[in-house]
């Protein structure tokens, strides 16, 4: 598992994290961002610069939980910037706040890193490296391995003091016997525990970040425990490791005590690439050179709990903690001559990606509108130094093609001018002044006005803007209401929406006056024709009743005639 890990539902294409990533070893496929292990070097400047909670450090507790059930002696190793990292009244009750978490010993590491300082002075003694590279810091190590190769023969071939001090613990209290735990500001941290070389020096790795959230779920405050001693606990000057110059100050002082080496302190993993290059470029000869890929050192490291507002004054409280310590007690100095083996092999671990000849990295430009050098703006904003870089890293499958801002906003620029410059619609933006920000072809046509005299207008310079205002004053749109505008001989049919990101107005009008006369006409027929057929009606009505006046009549003659025949024909006998 990796140690840094993406949450793909809140990445939200920003690039940011491409952007400070110092190695571009991030993935952004399928619109996703994702951490290229094998070429990651743990810095966290990603965790820091991504402010949608996309990406998450992978979670020891559970692991270290397990290593306190199975019976051995589990002992914390504590990176010296804790004194900066908790809220105490004295930094004995982190000892014992550890201790309730189940910890049977806590040590500084601090004691590793008199064991390595001794180390670095061995080798600067014996003169034959060029220069030396302080390798305390496991991100720069990975730096080195996996982008400077070449310069891994000036890497300090010691343990970090991390590595040192469980060693030293593990040499005490029995390799098999005992568990060692390393508490710090580093992420970083957490792979060199998993480093093949020495996997079984330390058995987890936590983050201070991760501790306070445990202990909160156990509900300890470390200002309510109470005072308890660090075992071999040393008053050394090499608790300042995690501030610049901190291992500088730990070599004694002025350059004739480092057998002719300058000092260099370097901090933040630009600055130490910087270096580097000059470096490969043979510009630098006969430096002990300190690195740290935090800007500021460990104090500043991805998992220290405190903002970096508190930077200067974390600082000061670690020197004084590394001085003679009076405020808090006196302390003894254990023997740490013992006979360990402190070295470490530093091996090649660069990655060769393949590189596109020039002709695809052109057609990969072309591809987005870059066909010129002038056409590329070398912008940034994909994540990438120059639109070259970011084209190499699209055939290398480490970008998505269109991850270029411009050339996307000029696309989507383009598609919608020719949505807004084609439509027969008339579109108007207005803002919250009511002046006119947007003003299309077909509103040019309707109200006879060129686009530049109507731009910066007041709405009801050319028609009643009362719509306007109620829109913009509550935000509930008006839809496909009719409306005539005689002044200009046209009937719309017109929307207005308020657009809440850019505080704007945007109205349709459609003209709906050839419609409308048509709809007119064809009423007026049916009036017309519905007056027709009322007049043949009414007509026929007049006729019916005349006929059947008439019929009538004339039966009733008809009768009378028949009845006087019949009575004739009946009668006629009888009376004679």
């Amino acid at each position: 598992m990796n140690v840094i890990n993406f949450k793909g539902s809140n990445c939200k294409n920003c690039y940011k994290c491409v952007r400070v990533c110092p190695v571009k070893s991030i993935r952004v496929k399928d619109e996703q961002a994702e951490i290229i292990k094998e070429q990651c070097v743990l810095c966290g400047a990603c965790l820091s610069a991504c402010h949608q909670n996309a990406k998450s450090v992978r979670n020891d507790v559970p692991k270290v939980k397990r290593l306190l059930k199975d019976g051995k002696k589990t002992v914390v190793s504590l990176a010296p910037s804790f004194i900066a990292a908790f809220e105490y009244d004295h930094p004995g009750q982190v000892v014992s706040a550890l201790k309730r978490l189940g910890f049977d010993e806590v040590q500084e590491t601090a004691i590793g890193a008199h064991l390595v300082s001794k180390e670095y002075k061995r080798l600067m003694d014996k003169g034959r490296m060029k220069n030396i590279i302080t390798s305390a810091c496991p991100t720069i190590n990975f730096l080195i391995e996996q982008y400077y190769p070449d310069l891994i023969p000036y890497l300090a071939p010691v343990l970090s003091p991390m590595l040192a001090h469980g060693k030293l613990i593990k040499h005490n209290y029995g390799w098999d016997d005992t568990h060692v735990v390393f508490i710090g500001p580093c992420i970083s941290k957490k792979a060199e525990a998993d480093d093949h070389q020495t996997e079984d020096v330390i058995d987890g790795a936590l983050t201070f970040k991760e501790l306070l959230e445990w202990m909160d779920e156990e509900g300890i405050s470390i200002k309510d425990e109470k005072v308890e001693p660090f075992k071999s606990m040393d008053g050394l000057d090499t608790r300042c490791y995690p501030i610049p110059r901190g291992i500088l100050m730990t070599l004694n002082g002025s350059d004739n005590d480092m057998n002719g080496f300058h000092k260099a302190s370097i901090d933040g993993i630009d600055q130490c690439m910087y270096m580097l290059d000059a470096l490969r470029e043979g510009q630098v000869n006969g430096y002990f050179i300190e690195m740290n890929a935090c800007l500021g050192g460990c104090l500043k490291g991805p998992a220290m709990p405190k903002s970096n507002g508190q930077y200067f004054r974390m600082r000061q409280q670690l020197i004084e903690y590394a001085g003679t310590n009076t405020k808090y007690g006196e302390f003894s100095i254990p023997d740490f001559d013992c006979d360990i083996n402190l070295s470490k092999v530093f091996v090649d671990k660069s990655i060769h990606e393949d590189m596109p000849d020039e002709e695809t990295i052109s057609k990969i430009l072309a591809k987005i509108g870059k066909v010129t050098k002038d056409q590329e703006l070398n912008c940034g904003a994909c994540g990438y130094p120059s639109c070259r870089d970011k084209a190499i890293a699209v055939y290398q499958g480490k970008a998505e093609l269109y991850m270029c801002l411009p050339y996307m906003r000029e696309r989507a620029e383009s598609m919608s001018n020719v949505i807004i410059g084609s439509t027969p619609n008339v579109i108007i933006a207005v803002d919250g002044n009511m002046e006119i920000q947007e003003f299309n072809a077909a509103a040019e046509k309707m109200f006879a006005m060129p686009r530049q005299i109507a731009m910066g207008k007041k709405i009801y310079e050319l028609i009643d803007g009362s719509d306007f205002e109620y829109v913009y004053r509550t935000h509930h749109p008006i839809i496909d209401k009719k409306v005539e505008y005689t002044e200009y001989g046209v009937i719309t049919e017109q929307s207005i929406v308020y657009v809440e990101d850019q505080a704007l107005l945007v109205a349709i009008f459609k003209d709906i006056t050839k419609e409308q006369k048509q709809a007119e006409q064809i009423y007026k027929m049916r009036m017309d024709t519905a007056e027709m057929a009322q007049d043949v009606i009414e007509k026929q009505m007049m006729v019916a009743q005349e006929i059947a006046s008439l019929l009538g009549e004339t039966t009733a003659q008809t009768k009378v005639t028949l009845s006087k025949l019949k009575d004739l024909i009946l009668y006629d006998g009888e009376d004679g």
